[in-house]
């Protein structure tokens, strides 16, 4: 007996060792893997200067202040003041003036392939003779424009800005986003994560990002040290793979399925849109700042869809601007707007409508 029980544990001590060994090659092997990417991600350039999406631990990542240098293809200009929002190439981004326009939404908002000066933010500024806060870069969904208003007032930034007028940026696309934990910015690099909404039962909510603190670090690490494997590297990433594997892993899989959809669907539109501009109001209403949504076609056949017209009228005091209505009625061809960021003529026309709707009605 005293054999075969010595001989049962000999076994279970060779299977938990066997075990134990394949664990350490699985994570020797995806520590290798991932450092391979981290050597990309520093080594090639990516389309937006070094350093400007920073970790956030309630968004899930962030736009980076006081960021300056020209977009990789050098068609326009990146640059940030230092409270966050963005501005033009020669503007000073220490100096600021209370009482402006402030937009928030995703890079159609920033005004990705156009200059700062062009965008409809920045054009209603100039208009109204105020200054502007275009928050529009990170912001790839609702719950991450509303999550970064948030924060702006908790860091004392709304304090300091007291926005005149606060304008959200919205189409078709930012729904869908807005359920999904992972943004649409597909490659096989270390994943970016996001909060998104989510309901438990009846209740609406938001549920916060996967933490991927020390994915950034890491990769502010490689940039530090440059891109060859060390002992320090090695042992930060080994103990970090069971962290950050399934994003990886993920990520990647989306990646070669193109944009496949990784969301989920028990939340619908009109709550998504009600949560959210029930949110801003509450935000925004200590400043007496005037809400104005604008809807902004990614197709020549967009129109705002039913569930934003049913909650614009249960929110009677936003001032709705049709981006659709505005791209026809200043004869904008389609091919300044068709599935791509709009360009300057789209941007005017979306600034002009705006400011036509925020006029007093006679």
């Amino acid at each position: 007996m005293k054999y075969l029980s010595s001989r049962n544990l000999y076994y279970i001590l060779y299977v938990f060792v066997v075990i134990v060994v394949l664990l350490i090659g699985f994570n020797i092997y995806f520590t290798i893997q991932i450092h391979n990417q981290l050597g990309k991600i520093v080594s090639q350039p990516g389309r937006w200067p070094v350093g400007a999406y920073v970790y956030d631990p309630v968004i899930g990542f962030d736009f980076a202040p006081n960021i300056s240098g020209p977009i990789r293809d050098r068609s326009f200009y990146v640059k940030s003041h230092k409270l966050g929002y963005r501005i033009g190439k020669h503007e000073d981004a220490s100096s600021f003036r209370s009482g402006g326009i402030l937009s928030l939404g995703c890079s159609y908002t920033y005004g990705d392939e156009v200059e700062s000066e062009q965008t409809f933010t920045q054009l209603i500024a100039d208009s109204l003779s105020i200054p502007a806060y275009n928050y529009g870069v990170s912001s790839f969904s609702y719950i991450h424009a509303l999550l970064k208003a948030q924060n702006l007032k908790e860091h004392g930034v709304l304090d300091k800005l007291k926005p005149t007028y606060v304008i959200l940026g919205c189409w078709s696309g930012l729904l869908n986003r807005s359920r999904s934990p992972y943004p649409p910015i597909l490659s096989e690099n270390i994943p970016l994560v996001a909060a998104h909404i989510c309901k438990d039962e009846n209740e609406v909510s938001i549920h916060p990002p996967v933490k991927i603190d020390r994915a950034f670090e890491l990769i502010d690490l490689y940039r530090k040290e440059g891109v060859g494997m060390s002992f320090k590297k090695f042992v930060k990433i080994f103990f970090i793979v069971p962290q950050i594997l399934p994003l990886y892993l993920t990520n990647s899989q989306k990646s070669r399925k193109s944009g496949e959809a990784v969301y989920n669907d028990n939340v619908t539109d009109f709550e998504i849109y009600d949560y959210y501009f029930t949110a801003i109001e509450n935000l925004f209403s200590p400043y007496g700042t005037q809400v104005i949504v604008l809807y902004m076609p990614y197709l020549p056949f967009d129109i705002p869809d039913k569930a934003l017209t049913e909650v614009i009228a249960k929110h009677p005091d936003i001032i709705f601007v049709d981006g659709h209505k505005a791209v026809n009625k200043f004869n904008i061809p389609e091919s300044e707007y068709r599935a791509r960021h709009p360009q300057p003529s789209v941007h005017r026309s979306y600034a002009w409508e705006t400011i036509e709707m925020m006029q007093p009605t006679p």
